[in-house]
């Protein structure tokens, strides 16, 4: 059935979405352009709060005019922001790139993963839906991990950061023709007035379920400290003395981790059971941020791994039990209003943590990031833990 092939063509065009080379170094290439650790969170703010004022309102888009036109504009879009980076001067040129990039990301997000479950649901598919998710983040780090080793070779003969931003730029449009190529599926869409349509969303989403504001916190909370994150990491390996060129094998190594564990989460999650993972998901970032600040050996990479193994996990399992428990008629809406609280969180938090960086050390600030999610783990994962029953009762 060709809407059935929508899912291959997602797993694609999720390889591709992340087959950038420039990532691996992203952070030293911002620096080349005269911006330092409060410039690159800046930055990420920037995106951050773009995506937060357009998350919503996109996700409401796909819901009520569909996926594939939503995808289609969103990876229009992500092509002009990464084609913007190779031809920056200056801060202000970066911005305008965050900017339509931001608005590409919360374009796609949600919508992708509701194709996937849409898709499923139209077709009659008996295939377990956690797993078809795990696959679509699976090949998405998949993409990432490849284009990193091919960073750091094509550095190894002597390209330099601009030649892989333009590289870097010309794949970015390889998603807009595969998107072309999707399928709508058909599904019941909201057919009342927008405010009664917000109305009946947030009812079914904070009000209706406890279960459902849990997972919703859970995937916020975790989201965010594998957010914050990542962007220190390129940071944290200069300072431990490793040499640009090999950035990109470590930025490969990561999402290779990433995309091995969040193909096999649904396996995991079944041997060693829903409960046991939640608890995963809550103590690694603070095991990775420790670990960084107390580490300043190659030994610290391991700790970097702690996160992906969080994202691996949490993106999956979490993501699952959110789309398991909301509807068709609303799921890009609610998946977009889970990254919305990661963008809210990113954008307040993301400009101090660089000040942080610059004014006191990563250390310090990776100290003071532990500590934090020592108290996230009893605010929201240890309460979702407590409802251990519910949780399992649809997993």
């Amino acid at each position: 059935m060709k809407l059935a092939a929508n899912i291959k063509k997602l797993y694609t065009l999720k390889f591709f979405t992340m087959f950038l080379v420039l990532m691996p170094i992203i952070v030293p290439f911002f620096q080349s352009k005269g911006i330092g650790m409060s410039g690159v969170y800046l930055l990420q703010s920037v995106f951050a709060a773009t995506v937060f004022v357009m998350e919503i309102p996109s996700g409401y888009i796909s819901d009520l005019l569909g996926r594939k036109n939503t995808l289609v504009v969103s990876s229009i879009l992500k092509g002009i922001g990464f084609t913007l980076f190779p031809l920056s001067t200056d801060l202000n040129t970066l911005i305008i790139a965050e900017v339509i990039l931001g608005v590409a990301v919360s374009l796609n997000s949600g919508t992708d993963i509701a194709l996937i479950y849409d898709t499923l649901e139209a077709v009659g598919s008996k295939k377990a839906k956690i797993k078809i998710l795990g696959r679509t983040l699976s090949y998405q780090s998949l993409g990432e991990a490849c284009a990193a080793l091919i960073a750091s070779l094509l550095m190894l003969i002597t390209f330099d950061m601009q030649s892989l931003a333009i590289i870097s730029a010309c794949i970015s449009w390889v998603p807009f023709f595969i998107s072309l190529t999707l399928i709508e599926p058909t599904r019941v869409k909201m057919q009342n007035t927008h405010r009664e349509n917000f109305s009946y969303i947030f009812e079914n989403l904070f009000k209706k379920s406890k279960i459902l504001r849990l997972i919703m916190l859970n995937s916020i909370v975790t989201s965010s400290g594998t957010l914050f994150a990542v962007w220190l990491f390129q940071k944290y390996w200069d300072e431990i003395d490793i040499p640009i060129i090999y950035f990109g094998f470590l930025w490969a190594l990561t999402n290779f981790v990433v995309s091995v564990v969040s193909k096999r989460a649904h396996k995991i999650e079944k041997k060693i059971g829903s409960i046991n993972i939640l608890i995963l998901i809550g103590v690694l970032p603070i095991v990775g941020y420790l670990g960084i600040a107390y580490t300043t050996s190659y030994l610290g990479v391991l700790f970097c791994l702690c996160f992906q193994v969080t994202r691996g996990l949490g993106q999956i399992v979490l993501k699952d039990a959110l789309n398991k428990r909301v509807t068709a008629d609303f799921r890009a809406t609610a998946n977009s209003i889970s990254q919305m609280g990661v963008r809210i969180l990113f954008m307040i938090f993301g400009p101090l943590l660089g000040f942080i960086i610059d004014e006191k050390g990563l250390s310090f600030a990776c100290l003071s990031m532990g500590l934090i999610y020592i108290g996230c783990f009893f605010i929201s994962s240890y309460r979702l833990i407590l409802e251990q029953e519910n949780f399992e009762r649809i997993r």
